[in-house]
């Protein structure tokens, strides 16, 4: 069973709803960088020098939620304790993207709510620099 890709609306309102929780830590909507807009499915949400980027991948299957201060950035994944992140799935098309943006929220809100609410630390022991293409042009 292949899974229905989301449309651009549905991707954006799921994003909305699921990462509603950002905005108790003063985070809003934002445009993302002039160079980092070639994909329309991503919505970044900024507090400060705070970013969290939320994109679609994958032509509709999966989906991604990056963290990033200060030219580095971290996946949410990253903060979830080892033994409570999800495993390998099989028959990983029948988790929608949807699906996967939702959960991601979810254990962002859970364990990676240091990060919304200002405390850096954690991401700043774990995060990498950003790629070169991903950085601002000189």
């Amino acid at each position: 069973m292949v899974s229905k890709k989301p449309s651009l609306e549905e991707f954006d309102a799921t994003v909305r709803e699921a990462f509603a929780f950002l905005g108790r830590c003063g985070f809003q909507e934002v445009a993302a960088p002039s160079h980092r807009r070639h994909d329309p499915f991503q919505i970044w949400f900024c507090a400060g020098d705070r970013f969290v980027v939320v994109s679609g991948e994958g032509h509709g299957t999966m989906a991604s939620v990056m963290l990033e201060h200060g030219g580095r950035a971290l996946s949410e994944i990253d903060l979830v304790p080892a033994n409570e992140r999800p495993g390998p799935i099989r028959g990983q098309h029948h988790r929608t993207q949807l699906k996967q943006l939702r959960d991601a929220a979810r254990r962002l809100e859970r364990h990676g709510g240091d990060f919304p609410a200002g405390d850096i630390m954690r991401f700043l022991m774990l995060a990498k620099p950003l790629p070169p293409y991903k950085q601002p042009p000189d």
